[in-house]
């Protein structure tokens, strides 16, 4: 994981009945609860979580929108330094570009589940 990582917006939200992991992508519900992001363009996708987050609990979420960077979950697929970065179902990024684009990876990864810095593209 990156030590250079900088955020400037972030909000608590209150997850629905299904944990989520931290680092992972969230989509906002007409509820106004988060949810992991799946890897549709239809999401209201909106952040990234800080802290592993509790069913019906609230956590805090680094906001898309924000200046800086962020970390998250990848997915299986291999991704290069520079490489755009979408969402890739159960909350992390990969490199299928038929999703929803969320930011150009500043890390590598090759396996499921690595944590990267990505810069977002908002």
């Amino acid at each position: 994981m990156a030590t250079t990582t900088t955020v400037q917006h972030s909000r608590t939200f209150l997850a629905t009945s299904v944990a989520i992991s931290a680092y992972s992508l969230v989509a906002v519900d007409s509820a106004g609860k988060i949810s992991v992001a799946g890897d549709n363009a239809t999401d209201a996708l909106i952040g990234v979580t800080t802290a592993d987050i509790a069913a019906d609990d609230y956590g805090n979420v680094l906001l898309l929108n924000g200046s800086g960077t962020m970390e998250v979950l990848a997915g299986g697929d291999t991704i290069a330094v520079a490489d755009k970065v979408y969402t890739d179902g159960s909350g992390k990024v990969g490199t299928d570009s038929s999703n929803h684009r969320v930011g150009y990876a500043l890390e590598a990864s090759s396996a499921d589940g690595d944590v990267i810095e990505i810069v977002t593209n908002y």
